[in-house]
């Protein structure tokens, strides 16, 4: 959590993304998190409470929950695999009875794959790797490779399309990841590394071969066979991770208490109406025209009683103790319930943000010119956290360590009433006029705050928007900005 660039980036032009990872204590029955977003919109946006109600707001919010990927050594998951051929090969005659275990150990077995070669590449882009290491990750890649491809000799062995097409899926898709990274660490190492260049360059070119030599698909200069490519990437990752993945399940949030809260309301419409009969019918006496239309007027009036003290309930308490929604998080296999989550919206007023949320705000701002003091409207988002260690443990063979939860959120409401982008700025040189192309931008600050029982943290970043969509983030560091780009 505390390495806040793997926390917020950018998905594509329109939308950001927050990960953020809930870990179980074995120790407790259950664990909960506080999660708080606050959005400090500035003015000139023309966001608010009317403009923008809390329905768009979930419109725009896509979140997902999945476990998170246990991590282990590139020849230990190859042994793993190697111990799963051992058992195929055993129970030959059994093979279309064994889908479930298969369907467990290989999905695992590549999404840990997939999370070795990315946590190997990004240690080469933050320190100095040896030689010796790279040459090993290479040798190791190439034997879990060796391993992957044994699996296709039992295709014809089986009558079960699903274990067919897992083999045959594996295959491809652990191809394409070896390619995938191999390119990003060839980026790397390309300027001083001219040995291991030569190697990785190797690599590459066998992997691709192999994909030609059995009809799997690799890049070419044809647009469609790149689009299949892409497209059976995407789908690969899907399928592999789906043994990750977790159901939600949504409903209104504490609907009970907000009825009862409605049912007061009604009430004391209701005690209006009927002292107002009661009177009427004293003063005017039963069936007159007089109490005909104290009887109307009293029913209009109660109308509206409910709906004043129902907006009253709403602004005092019931947005601030009513959640909107409650989600319920499931295993997909079991469905099992590994926890729920409850979350809310609303937009406060400045009074009512604590004073270290403001601080965290202000920090780096050295300037009146921030858009905090010329105003902003800041909409908070909450998340209430709740996981059952046990049930998660129980689950699973493998380790678990707790939940990844992606948030991620569209702006393209936020840039409606931006400016066009494209400026000019215009100076003199050698006696003429000249000019030169500016952005206009408009900055969207983020502060973020997670808590637990144990800990408290706390972080900011800024959004640099234009009318096109999101152009950098920076996260202030030490007097500086760390700029996030899109990653690939």
């Amino acid at each position: 959590m505390e390495n806040i660039k793997e926390l917020i980036r950018i998905h594509d032009k329109s939308q950001f993304e927050i990960k953020l990872g809930y870990l179980i204590d074995s120790k407790k029955r259950k664990t909960e998190y506080d999660i708080n977003l606050y959005l400090f919109l500035p003015k000139n946006l023309g966001i608010d409470g009317y403009s923008y109600p809390k329905e768009n707001f979930y419109r725009n919010l896509y979140s997902y929950v999945r476990l998170i990927t246990p991590k282990d050594s590139l020849r230990n998951l190859n042994e793993r695999l190697s111990k799963v051929l051992d058992k195929i090969g055993n129970e030959k005659s059994e093979i279309d009875s064994l889908f479930n275990f298969l369907n467990y150990e290989i999905k695992i077995t590549i999404c840990g794959f997939k999370s070795f070669l990315r946590d190997f590449v990004k240690l080469v882009s933050e320190s100095n790797v040896t030689e010796n290491e790279v040459e090993i990750f290479i040798k190791d890649v190439s034997d879990f490779r060796e391993t992957v491809k044994k699996f296709n000799r039992f295709i014809p062995e089986t009558n079960n399309i699903k274990i067919k097409e897992l083999f045959q899926f594996m295959d491809e898709y652990s191809s394409f990841l070896v390619s995938v990274y191999l390119i990003r660490l060839f980026e790397i190492l390309s300027k001083n590394q001219s040995g291991l260049c030569e190697k990785l360059s190797t690599a590459l070119q066998s992997e691709v071969a192999y994909r030609k030599n059995n009809g799997l698909s690799y890049t070419t200069e044809d647009d469609l066979n790149n689009e299949l490519l892409i497209y059976k990437y995407s789908v690969y990752k899907k399928y592999f991770y789906n043994i990750l993945f977790l159901k939600l399940k949504k409903k209104s949030g504490d609907v009970e208490f907000r009825h009862f809260a409605y049912a007061i309301a009604a009430g004391i419409s209701m005690i209006f109406a009927t002292a107002a009969a009661f009177f009427a019918q004293m003063k005017y006496g039963n069936f007159t025209t007089s109490f005909f239309i104290a009887l109307v007027i009293s029913y209009m009036f109660k109308d509206r009683i409910k709906d004043f003290f129902r907006t009253i309930f709403d602004k005092s308490f019931l947005s601030k103790k009513v959640y909107d929604y409650k989600n319920r998080i499931y295993d997909l296999e079991r469905f099992w319930l590994f926890g729920f989550y409850k979350e809310r919206v609303r937009f406060l007023k400045n009074k009512e943000l604590p004073d270290h949320i403001i601080s965290k705000r202000l920090q780096n701002t050295h300037s009146s010119l921030s858009t905090w003091y010329l105003g902003e409207n800041v909409l908070k988002y909450e998340r209430k956290i709740k996981l059952y260690n046990d049930i998660i443990k129980r689950s699973f063979k493998d380790k678990i360590e707790g939940i990844n939860d992606i948030i991620r959120f569209d702006i393209e409401d936020f840039t409606r009433k931006m400016d066009d982008p494209k400026s000019y700025l215009y100076f003199i040189e050698n006696c003429s006029v000249k000019n030169i192309r500016a952005t206009k931008t408009y900055h969207l600050n983020l502060v973020g705050e997670f808590k637990t029982p144990e800990k408290h943290f706390l972080f900011k970043v800024r959004l640099i928007l234009t009318k096109k969509g999101i152009k950098r983030i920076e996260i202030p560091v030490d007097e500086k900005n760390v700029i996030v780009k899109k990653s690939s």
